[in-house]
């Protein structure tokens, strides 16, 4: 009698354990969550830095010239002579005081040209 209620423990103990361990099993084995940072970035965050990563568009006033063989604007307020991206559309105002929309690559000192008009 005793070893029918061992066997009988034994069984119903195996039969509530098993299922935990399954379920434990699975758990071990499915991928967690990456925990979310403890400082995640605001809005206005993510603006900065789309704002850095592209140039701001800026205007420059001066005279289209040329400087050996390629076309330069002289800003004379500033004193500064920058570099032209676009040679045909400064070639048209040659010796002409111009007002340039576009953005400065301050490295190698060239405005990349989005428009350009003759200044009055």
């Amino acid at each position: 009698m005793i070893r029918k209620t061992t066997f009988s423990l034994a069984a119903g103990l195996l039969a509530c354990t098993l299922p935990l361990a399954s379920a434990w099993s699975a758990a071990q084995q499915s991928p967690r969550p990456e925990p979310l940072p403890a400082n995640p970035p605001t809005p206005h965050q993510f603006h900065s830095q789309d704002a850095q990563q592209q140039p701001e568009l800026k205007t420059f006033n001066g005279k289209i010239s040329k400087s050996g063989k390629k076309f330069v604007l002289e800003d004379s307020s500033k004193k500064a002579t920058y570099q032209l991206d676009d040679q045909q559309k400064a070639q048209q105002y040659q010796g002409k005081n111009v007002c340039i929309t576009g953005t400065l690559d301050a490295e190698i000192n060239l405005i990349h040209i989005q428009a350009i008009e003759e200044a009055v």
